[in-house]
């Protein structure tokens, strides 16, 4: 099973007192671990708008984390937008709405077959794509 892991839980490891819960379970998880570019896009956004007194470390663990999850980053290619596009209609006819980041990553998950690791299950809910929370 492969997991895409949501721009969140991204965050937790940015935290001087990482939850334990999600290192062990990152651990034991390492070689079906994936990425969106999304949430790598939504982490340089949240650099920027950091106070100036932090973006000078959080720079330096937003390069560490971008070499590390580069061979695995999923792109949003021209099969993942149309799936992107499958679930906008998807969720209009259900009277559904979610994010534009947020359909963009469930899109990128249902595309690939990765299940979601994510602390915001109900951001992700109405899109149908299988979901974890690692930290309960």
């Amino acid at each position: 099973m492969s997991f895409l892991i949501d721009t969140d839980l991204l965050f937790f490891l940015e935290r001087k007192r990482v939850p334990s819960k999600l290192v062990r379970w990152l651990a034991r998880r390492d070689s079906d671990l994936f990425v969106s570019v999304v949430s790598v896009a939504e982490l340089e956004y949240g650099l920027r708008q950091a106070p100036s007194t932090h973006r000078a470390d959080l720079a330096a663990w937003l390069k560490e984390t971008r070499q590390k999850f580069l061979p695995v980053t999923e792109q949003l290619t021209e099969a993942v937008l149309v799936r992107w596009k499958g679930l906008l209609a998807d969720l209009k006819r259900r009277n559904h709405t979610m994010t534009c980041e947020d359909s963009l990553i469930a899109a990128t998950a249902l595309f690939h077959g990765h299940t979601l690791a994510t602390h915001n299950q109900r951001h992700f809910e109405p899109a149908g794509v299988q979901i974890i929370d690692p930290l309960l």
